[in-house]
C-alpha cells in the first residue's frame, strides 16, 4: 500500500530510470558550484522517484529538477534573451509611445466670426487636428516599432519557450566554440519544454510518476548535449553511422545533438544508405544545408 496521498511507483521504474553516469558527472563538476548543484539535483529526483515513503513524490521530482534546469541555464555565455515576457513587454512599450487621438476642439473654438454666411473667410485658416501637425517620420517610426515588436511576440506564440532555447544556445556556443545552426537550435527546444513542465508543477499543477520519470530522462539528455564534449559522445557517433538499417529512433537521436561537430562527424563517417530515408521521414531538417 502507498503511504496516504501517495503514488505506487510504475512497474519496473527503478529499473528503467538512468543514473548519471561519470562521463556526464564529470562534465557537471566541470561547471563548477552551478553544474555541481544540477548534479546533485538530478540525483535527488532519481532517488525521489525510486525510493519509497515520499507522499508526493512525482512533485518533489520536478521540483528538482526545476533546480536543476535553472542551475544549468544560468551557466556562463547564456544571454539576456527574448522570450514571451520580455516581447510581450516590449510590444506594450511600443504600443504606449504611440501618439494619443488629438484631444477634441473645444465649442468655442469651432465657431469663426465671419461673413454672415458663415464659416471661415476666405484667407482664414480653419483649425487643425494635432495628428496634421505631427512630424511624419515620427508617427511612421513608432508604428515600425511596434510592428517588429508585434512580429517578435508573434514567433514566441507559435514557438515559444524562446528564452530558454536562446540561454541553452549560448551556453552551449561558448563550450562548444562553434556557431550552432537551426538544427542545433531545435534540438535545444527541449530545455523550454522541461523548463514548462517543471514550472507547471512548481506552480501548483499535478504531476504524475511515469510524467516526472520522462521529464528527468529529458533532462539528463539535454545536459549531455550541452555540457558533455566531443570526445564522450565520439563512440556513440560511430556506432549509428556504422548502423545499416536505422530507424524513427536512431533518426530522433541524431536529431537531438545540439554540437554541430557531432553532426558533421557522423555526416564524414559514411553512413549508408538507408540513413536519408529515415532522416527524410523523421528529421528532415537535418539534411538541409546548415
Amino acid at each position: 500500500m502507498p503511504p496516504a496521498g501517495g503514488e505506487l511507483p510504475a512497474p519496473g521504474l527503478l529499473v528503467e530510470l538512468p543514473v548519471v553516469d561519470e562521463v556526464l558527472a564529470a562534465a557537471l563538476r566541470a561547471q563548477g558550484a552551478a553544474g555541481v548543484r544540477a548534479l546533485g539535483l538530478l540525483r535527488d529526483a532519481r532517488r525521489v522517484l525510486a525510493g519509497a515513503g515520499w507522499e508526493r513524490p512525482a512533485e518533489v521530482a520536478e521540483s528538482c529538477l526545476r533546480g536543476a534546469a535553472d542551475a544549468l541555464l544560468s551557466l556562463p555565455g547564456a544571454p539576456g534573451a527574448v522570450g514571451l515576457k520580455s516581447a510581450a513587454k516590449d510590444l506594450l512599450a511600443a504600443v504606449d509611445a504611440l501618439p494619443g487621438p488629438p484631444a477634441a476642439a473645444p465649442a468655442a473654438e469651432l465657431l469663426v466670426e465671419g461673413p454672415a454666411a458663415g464659416g471661415p473667410s476666405c484667407g482664414a485658416p480653419g483649425p487643425q487636428r494635432a495628428a496634421d501637425t505631427a512630424p511624419v517620420g515620427t508617427s511612421a517610426a513608432v508604428l515600425g516599432r511596434v510592428r517588429a515588436a508585434a512580429e517578435v511576440l508573434r514567433g514566441e506564440l507559435v514557438r515559444p519557450g524562446g528564452f530558454h532555447r536562446a540561454r541553452a544556445a549560448g551556453i552551449a556556443g561558448r563550450l562548444m566554440g562553434v556557431a550552432l545552426g537551426s538544427a542545433q537550435e531545435r534540438a535545444l527546444d527541449g530545455w523550454g519544454e522541461v523548463y514548462g513542465r517543471t514550472s507547471g508543477t512548481l506552480h501548483g499543477g499535478e504531476a504524475d510518476l511515469a510524467g516526472a520519470a520522462g521529464t528527468y530522462r529529458d533532462m539528463l539528455l539535454l545536459a549531455r548535449e550541452l555540457l558533455v564534449p566531443l570526445p564522450g559522445r565520439a563512440a556513440r557517433v560511430l556506432e549509428l553511422a556504422a548502423l545499416e538499417a536505422p530507424g524513427e529512433g536512431e533518426a530522433r537521436e541524431l536529431a537531438g545533438w545540439a554540437d554541430p561537430r557531432a553532426t558533421t562527424f557522423f555526416f564524414g563517417s559514411g553512413p549508408a544508405a538507408a540513413w536519408l530515408t529515415a532522416l527524410q521521414e523523421h528529421a528532415p531538417h537535418l539534411l538541409l544545408a546548415d
